[in-house]
Formats: structure tokens, C-alpha cells, sequence
């Protein structure tokens, strides 16, 4: 967990991070419920970093085991203008991210890896 900052810029960082999470909830919600790739089936998303300047949202996820990750690369990057939209239609932002996807772990299928 991200600290706020105290002082000047406090709201600034703690505004920050409240994005962050909802931007991570919301394309976890799109990933489960709109999206019909079967290459994205059973990708984890596990962090939001959005740049200072919010303009590019690095979208960090985990693969299952035995998928191939240059499959869900290709995935993402199909999907990323549809996951964008919905973006855009769902959270309240001046400005949507770009979208980065940043590959970070490969897990267990069966959910064993969950904490």
C-alpha cells in the first residue's frame, strides 16, 4: 500500500492512488465479464502504476501457467482499444490512460496461488 503524502500535495498523492484503484477494479470487472478472448481467460490483473501526469496507466498482470505469454501480449494488444472504451465509459476521468501491459508473474490455474 501506497502512503499518502502529509503536507502540500498530500490530497494530491492520496487522489492518486484512489485512481489507481479504481481503474485496476474496473478493468478487472471488463477482463471477467465483457471480454471473450479465450487467450486472456484466467489473466490476473495485480497492479495499476499511472504515470504522474496520468497519462499512461502500466497495467501489470499474471498469466497461468503453461499459457504462452506472447499469446497474452498479442491479446492485450487487441484488446487494449476495447478495454480503453469501456475505460472511458465507466470512470469518471478528464483523460484516459494509454494503456501499457507489463507482464509479472505466472500462476497457478487452480487459484492455489491465491492469498
Amino acid at each position: 500500500m501506497k502512503l499518502v503524502k502529509e503536507g502540500p500535495g498530500g490530497a494530491v498523492a492520496h487522489r492518486h492512488q484512489r485512481v489507481e484503484t479504481s481503474i485496476l477494479d474496473e478493468l478487472r470487472s471488463i477482463l471477467r465479464d465483457d471480454v471473450t478472448d479465450p487467450e486472456l481467460e484466467g489473466v490476473r490483473l495485480t497492479a495499476i502504476v499511472l504515470s504522474s501526469d496520468s497519462k499512461v496507466a502500466r497495467v501489470h498482470f499474471a498469466v497461468p501457467r503453461a499459457r504462452p505469454r506472447s499469446a497474452v501480449d498479442r491479446a492485450f494488444t487487441r484488446a487494449t482499444g476495447f478495454l480503453r472504451g469501456r475505460l472511458a465509459e465507466s470512470v469518471e476521468l478528464k483523460r484516459t490512460p494509454d494503456l501499457r501491459f507489463v507482464y509479472e508473474a505466472e500462476i497457478d490455474p487452480s487459484g492455489a496461488d491465491e492469498g
